[in-house]
């Protein structure tokens, strides 16, 4: 299967799975600690099913709220407590805009590249970026992303020449 294809699929599922957990809201106690307590369970109940001590089950309570926690033990937090621990990267923007508006931006670069610039109409550049964006699209070369910063470029949806 061609990589375009791939990166498509791949593209359409991280694009349904972010929308769908976009509006998640971060318990101010973090999960752990909220799970927990809205089963009822007390950290010693925690900790007996994990294996582990109560206070381990309050440590890892802590290093969640610093951001020390590891994806492992949310796995077993999670199992201990009745269910499984689920992590996403959820992006800013739809990936195929993220591509559309990478491209666009290195079509707008490359076209100062080229000879006789000063010559073209805004018409002929315009048209010249849209196509060049669109065979960086399909093309997808190896330097597609090194230019910018991904953030930056999804802040910015219409830049001109």
């Amino acid at each position: 299967m061609p990589d375009f294809i791939k990166r498509r699929r791949l593209a359409r599922m991280i694009d349904r799975t972010a929308a769908q957990v976009a509006d998640v809201e971060w318990p101010e106690r973090g999960w752990i600690g909220s799970v927990r307590q809205a089963l009822g369970m007390s950290a010693e109940q925690v900790a007996k099913r994990k294996g582990v001590s109560r206070n381990a089950v309050y440590q890892a309570e802590r290093s969640e709220l610093d951001g020390g926690v590891s994806i492992k033990q949310m796995q077993h937090l999670a199992a201990a407590m009745g269910g499984r621990f689920v992590y996403a990267i959820v992006l800013d923007a739809r990936i195929e805009d993220m591509l559309y508006q990478q491209a666009l931006r290195k079509a707008k670069r490359l076209v100062l590249e080229e000879r006789d610039l000063s010559s073209w109409s805004p018409d002929e550049r315009q048209d010249w970026i849209e196509d060049k964006a669109a065979e960086l699209l399909h093309n997808f070369p190896a330097d597609f992303w090194e230019d910018g910063t991904v953030s930056e470029q999804c802040r910015t949806t219409e830049t001109s020449l």
